[in-house]
């Protein structure tokens, strides 16, 4: 490292996984220097996912299909990033563009990733290596300014608004008696788990016993909702919400059942026991460990590659026997009202 950063920008623009992912990151940056100003350039979602953190000072929000798209408003953005005198910059995210910005920035010190053996426009560089958790990829960044991990759990903060409109969704159901399922998936189509499967599973672990609240974004994921609800469920569609709505509901919930996705990563961040499944192909064994969360109660489950009613049979028992030693161990979360940022 050259000198002691006195301002740092960091550079996460990208999906909900990825945002929580570099949040230890962040976390063990503010803990090694907490006199240092840490800026993070973010997409809409990643504000609010972030808008609470007290481990950064200020967001940027960078739309780039959207208001900063043209040339006037780069040079606009340019401007805003350089007024922030950084001394150092770190790229979560793997964009030629983000290591543009960072350069024009000013930042003199300009970490990230080495990939296929190029890291253009920067001076400080890990390997950026697959096949290792997105978690422990962001923190070998944060290393190289000698920052060491201050623990390696995801967080959201969430506000009382946010429970609040979490509330007004369950109100009709107790705490901790529900559970709260996603099916679908931004980067993988989830075909590969029908969804008779997935309905008659979430039967299976609920019982008589709990609700099930099912989440989601997009048409798609609603359409899949309304059919999943339909199967003879005790359930309630909550789709189309706010991210952080979607974080309280999972937080109060029992258990979280969806697929390697946004939404899986939010339950770990709020402490909610969850499987996490994964597509079974040849990369599964890779997938798993670089994108299962790290928290002591997420399990990666893989459905059958054959449509055998006795291979899912023996899948939906092995699986509903681990939901109930998760659900068993479950203790609810506390809301913690952070106020807003200024």
């Amino acid at each position: 490292m050259n000198r002691e950063p006195t301002s740092i920008l960091a550079f996460r623009n990208g999906s909900i996984g990825n945002t929580l992912a570099a949040v230890p990151a962040l976390r063990a940056l503010r803990a090694r220097w907490p006199s240092a100003r840490i800026t993070v350039v973010v997409d809409s979602i990643g504000y609010e996912l972030l808008e609470y953190c007290p481990w950064i000072d200020r967001l940027i929000i960078y739309d780039k299909h959207g208001r900063d798209r043209g040339l006037l408003a780069q040079f606009r953005l340019v401007r805003t990033l350089r007024r922030l005198r950084p001394s150092h910059a770190v790229l979560f995210k793997r964009f030629f563009r983000n290591g543009l910005l960072a350069y024009l920035s000013g930042a003199r010190t300009r970490i990230g990733f080495v990939t296929d053996g190029k890291a253009p426009l920067l001076n400080v560089t890990a390997p950026y290596e697959v096949g290792v958790s997105v978690v422990d990829i962001d923190l070998r960044l944060a290393a190289l300014l000698d920052a060491p991990p201050v623990g390696r759990h995801l967080e959201v903060f969430l506000s009382e608004s946010d429970a609040a409109a979490a509330d007004r969704i369950t109100g009709h159901v107790e705490k901790a008696e529900y559970i709260v399922a996603h099916y679908g998936g931004s980067t993988t189509q989830p075909d590969f788990f029908p969804i008779e499967r997935f309905a008659t599973l979430l039967g299976r672990m609920c019982g008589m016993n709990h609700h099930v609240v099912l989440i989601g974004s997009g048409r798609s994921e609603e359409e899949w909702a309304r059919e999943i609800a339909s199967c003879d469920l005790n359930a309630t569609v909550a789709t189309g919400l706010p991210v952080r709505t979607t974080a309280a509901l999972i937080r109060d919930a029992k258990l979280f059942l969806g697929f390697n996705s946004g939404p899986a990563h939010l339950a770990a961040a709020v402490c909610c026991p969850s499987l996490v499944v994964f597509k079974p192909d040849a990369r599964v064994s890779e997938e798993i460990r670089k994108w299962l969360p790290p928290s002591e109660s997420a399990r990666a489950i893989v459905p059958p590659e054959t449509d055998g009613d006795d291979a899912w049979d023996g899948f939906c028992n092995e699986t509903t026997r681990t939901a109930d030693e998760l659900m068993g161990s479950r203790t609810p979360s506390k809301t913690r009202d952070v106020g807003r940022r200024a």
